[in-house]
């Protein structure tokens, strides 16, 4: 068994780990997915991204969570992401050394010079994790999170992963 966590890009043939993944109430609670989370919902996700401009697949010996990029602002050079992990992959490092190897993916795009991730005020290990990797806490958000149907007041972390052009 490799103990190294790995991404790759998103298949079609993901939806049945997704689907799986996302009948988790930690994950219905603390994402902006439908709820009830249907099969449907996990073959569109698998085979559009769902709106997402890239969406990668962490996995050691089987899937284990994504990290998406759901936008990148042309002007800001900012990408945008969100991501989460399936109740069989936390507390093994997983989303932690998924990011890491993220960020030295985006550092790659010349689009992208810094990364921000709106995470929900409450969601403890999201915020840790983000922490863990190397994102800083900026601030409140400008928006907040629907977490399980419910809007919550969210905190912004960031990474600069190039320097500023002036």
């Amino acid at each position: 068994m490799s103990s190294q966590f790995t991404l790759r890009s998103l298949h079609e043939n993901d939806a049945d780990w997704i689907y799986e993944a996302c009948q988790d109430s930690e994950l219905q609670r603390w994402t902006e997915i439908p709820k009830p989370y249907e099969r449907h919902h996990a073959i569109n996700f698998a085979k559009t991204m769902s709106g997402d401009v890239e969406v990668w697949v962490i996995e050691r010996d089987r899937p284990v969570g994504v990290i998406g990029v759901h936008s990148i602002n042309q002007l800001s050079r900012v990408a945008e992401i969100g991501y989460w992990t399936a109740p069989w992959g936390r507390k093994q490092g997983a989303m932690r050394t998924a990011l890491i190897q993220f960020i030295e993916k985006m550092k790659l795009n010349p689009d992208v010079a810094k990364i921000h991730a709106t995470i929900a005020e409450g969601n403890i290990a999201s915020r840790k994790t983000a922490e863990s990797a190397g994102f800083q806490l900026i601030g409140p958000a400008e928006r907040g999170c629907n977490c399980g149907g419910e809007q919550v007041a969210a905190v912004l972390y960031g990474v600069r992963i190039k320097a500023s052009l002036i």
